[in-house]
């Protein structure tokens, strides 16, 4: 069977990770509609293979990251709008990495502490003490190195 490629016009896509499982989302931003899909492999001419992974996996992810996948943060020189690149745990405490959505050229990354408020949502705060902010790089590095580099 031959493979195909397709990109959705109405749609933009968003990979991530979710812990170790790197998954795609496609945000239809017009019908508020996010489909997510399991990335299987890639080939060699970056081409993705997708898996469904079932409707409960993936309201279960909807769950965590619905209220925190797109954020705004406050620079010097402007406001920048960031998309999620991995959510997870490190020393049993929730982070999420982010990646400037509009310039994807820009390497920076940027995370936070995620922490669930009770009502669904999840609140990101900034890591003050340096011991935590290092461990958490070094799980980044570790952990994403091979991705965001």
């Amino acid at each position: 069977m031959e493979h195909h490629k397709f990109r959705f016009i109405k749609g933009r896509e968003y990979a991530f990770f979710h812990e170790d499982v790197h998954l795609l989302m496609i945000d239809f931003e017009r019908d508020e509609k996010k489909e997510i899909y399991r990335i299987d492999d890639q080939e060699a001419d970056g081409t993705y293979i997708l898996e469904y992974p079932g409707e409960l996996y993936i309201e279960q992810i909807k769950e965590i990251i619905t209220s925190i996948f797109f954020v705004q943060v406050s620079e010097e020189h402007r406001e920048g709008r960031y998309a999620l690149g991995a959510y997870f745990t490190c020393q049993r405490k929730e982070y999420a990495l982010f990646y400037d959505r509009e310039n994807l050229e820009n390497a920076e990354l940027i995370f936070f502490r995620a922490v669930a408020t009770g009502t669904g949502d999840y609140e990101l705060s900034n890591i003050t003490d340096e011991d935590e902010y290092r461990e958490v790089v070094e799980h980044i590095q570790e952990r994403y190195g091979h991705i965001f580099s």
